[in-house]
């Protein structure tokens, strides 16, 4: 029989942190485009219409996503790197 490997504590915490903070980047998506769509956009003064602040708008919401995805990017190397790696005994090799 095989044995599972483990995470260690610290593989572990790290794989939890990256989990809740997926959960707070769902979170603060909904939220962003929840608030987004309750604003009424503001008149520009030179502008025919309001797609400048749209934009604007819009904008801030994609530099707020890159900035979260990079963090997440982050959180998952690390619960990446510190996976169960696979652990073969001197005697259980298989030779090619």
């Amino acid at each position: 029989m095989e044995e599972k490997a483990n995470r260690s504590l610290g593989g572990k915490l790290a794989l939890w942190v990256f989990y809740a903070f997926c959960g707070y980047f769902v979170w603060a998506m909904a939220r962003y485009v929840w608030v987004m769509s309750n604003l009424q956009s503001v008149p520009v003064p030179g502008m025919e219409s309001d797609l400048g602040s749209t934009a604007g708008k819009w904008l801030g919401a994609l530099l707020g996503f890159m900035v979260l995805g990079l963090v997440g990017v982050i959180l998952g190397g690390i619960a990446w790197y510190t996976r169960p790696r696979d652990i073969r005994r001197e005697g259980d090799r298989e030779s090619c």
